[in-house]
């Protein structure tokens, strides 16, 4: 029979995953697998580097004196524990942003939206690219400044929006 403390962890666990989508799940699990040991354990020294690849930030400090090996639960805890810190969302937003604003000017014009497009098998008209651009442009000029973008995906909340850079 599983102990309260056995039965916690187990919920705290499943609430964790709950709050990952299946995209997010399959990320984590195959980088705690390209740095786990032949036991399914990851080494604490090894945390930083993980969470690096992953984009985010956590050094040894933050990681509260963590002296021993982590299995796949407790890594996928770390992760969610770094995700609610206020600048993750922000910085991932902004990550995200660099991958349109491809000459870095700070603003998605509409040939990068165009080159994202095609790269989701999408060719559109200029009518059609004006359109997309238009519903998130608050201020008319077809180009998305990182206000925007942030409209234009927080609007999509909810469905699988991924874009992958080649």
């Amino acid at each position: 029979m599983a102990s309260k403390s056995d039965k916690k962890k187990l919920n705290g666990i499943d609430a964790v995953r709950q709050s990952l989508t299946k995209e997010m799940t399959v990320e984590l699990e195959e980088t705690f697998a390209m740095v786990a040991d032949a036991n399914g354990k990851m080494s604490h020294q090894k945390i930083p580097l993980a969470l690096k690849s992953l984009g985010m930030s956590m050094n040894e400090t933050n990681l509260g004196g963590l002296q021993e090996d982590i299995d796949i639960d407790k890594f996928l805890q770390i992760v969610a524990d770094c995700m609610k810190h206020p600048n993750w969302a922000a910085n991932e937003m902004y990550e995200s942003f660099t991958l349109f604003d491809k000459d870095s000017n700070g603003f998605i014009e509409p040939s990068e939206l165009r080159r994202v497009f095609l790269k989701l098998g999408e060719k559109l008209t200029d009518t059609e690219l004006a359109d997309q651009l238009r519903e998130f442009d608050m201020d008319g000029d077809l180009q998305m400044v990182l206000a925007e973008y942030y409209k234009m995906i927080s609007s999509t909340k909810g469905t699988d929006f991924i874009f992958e850079e080649n």
